[in-house]
């Protein structure tokens, strides 16, 4: 087995360099982006579809140049390296996604998704589900021929700016059935939206609905398969993402130590402090590897693609937490300055860990899946 990269692949990964490198060169930016009132730049993002980058994660069959686990985890490292708050996650993957595994009828909205000319929001997160892929408590009710949604979803991703929402809600049975519900298309001006930033800068929105009319897009196995196809390509991809992250912290660091002296020499020298980067750098290799796994085996039957992702995003989880910690402790004070960028990166890696379910949930996943 071998891990190179094919020439298209390359090309894509240089491609995607040259462009966030450009755009994102200096600290202010992630600031200037995530503090607008979008909570990203638009431009960026509009910018990104002419260079292919949104269509690299969606598969030919739709329009797309790729969608492999291969694809994913090349965008989402750089985008980890970067802090690139676009929509990358919400709509470029994980709506496209739920699009493609529900088999609707809905190809203008992967093509809206690849031409960035929409902007649209996966919804399923609720206040009490804790992970839970089946715990629903939206309700959808028909009346006249037309689905009607009532309830609540927490944690959207750049809900407050999406034009389309694709939501999973419970049609029939008790609020943790598998079977029983249905994912649907929503008009985001029908509903109630409540935008926050998170801690990491990033945008989200609690989506309330009070009985807003949608369309219905798949339900029952189908529609349980789409939203764990979902949930596991976002976990893939902010796997991916932290990998990218934890790269740049253990350079900004490595650099640091370079630097800074003490006693009439670089701290980089001292040879506590070598052993501690060592032991970090087999850390972030180990989880590499693991993501790399797991993106090898994205087409592969379910159960061996949902064991290998939640065990690199248990390994990420359990090695991101470290990173941060060891290379702020390494700066010092000046880490966790608004001056410089480890910080950023610090609270993104911590996110990381809770989004798509933390380390604790994936090793239960892990196990859960292991069994087939």
């Amino acid at each position: 087995m071998h891990f190179n990269l094919s020439e298209e692949r390359k090309m894509l990964r240089d491609t995607i360099e040259r462009f966030l490198s450009d755009k994102y060169s200096k600290i202010k930016n992630h600031y200037e982006y995530s503090t607008l009132r979008e909570g990203y730049n638009v431009k960026i993002w509009n910018e990104s579809s002419d260079i292919g980058m949104i269509s690299g994660l969606i598969p030919p069959k739709y329009n797309g140049l790729g969608g492999s686990g291969e694809d994913i985890m090349i965008i989402f490292e750089l985008i980890g390296k970067y802090l690139c708050v676009e929509p990358f996650l919400s709509t470029g993957l994980m709506s496209s996604t739920a699009l493609i595994s529900c088999r609707s009828d809905e190809n203008q909205l992967l093509d809206d998704i690849i031409s960035g000319k929409k902007i649209i929001s996966f919804c399923h997160s609720e206040i009490d589900s804790r992970y839970d892929e089946s715990l629903v408590k939206v309700k959808a009710h028909k009346n006249k021929n037309i689905w009607h949604l009532d309830g609540t979803k927490s944690f959207v991703l750049n809900g407050d700016q999406s034009n389309i929402f694709i939501v999973s809600a419970r049609i029939s049975g008790n609020q943790s059935d598998k079977n029983g519900l249905g994912i649907f298309k929503i008009h985001a001006k029908d509903c109630k939206i409540r935008p926050y930033n998170t801690i990491d800068g990033y945008r989200c929105s609690e989506i309330s609905f009070d009985s807003v009319p949608g369309k219905l897009l798949c339900s029952d196995e189908r529609a349980y398969k789409c939203i764990l196809e979902t949930i596991f390509a976002g976990t893939l991809a902010v796997s991916s993402e932290a990998i990218g992250i934890m790269q740049k912290c253990f350079d900004l660091t490595i650099d640091y130590l370079k630097t800074r002296t003490q006693f009439g020499k670089s701290i980089g020298s001292f040879q506590a402090l070598q052993h501690r980067m060592v032991d970090l750098m087999i850390e972030i290799e180990q989880a590499k590897s693991c993501v790399m796994l797991a993106a090898g085996t994205y087409n592969s039957e379910k159960n061996i693609k949902y064991r290998n992702i939640s065990a690199a995003k248990n390994l990420v989880g359990r090695v991101g937490k470290l990173v941060a910690e060891e290379c702020i402790q390494l700066h010092g004070g000046i880490g966790m300055t608004w001056e410089y960028n480890l910080q950023n990166y610090a609270k993104r890696l911590v996110m990381i860990d809770h989004l798509m379910g933390d380390s604790d949930h994936h090793l239960e996943q892990f196990k859960k899946y292991s069994k087939y």
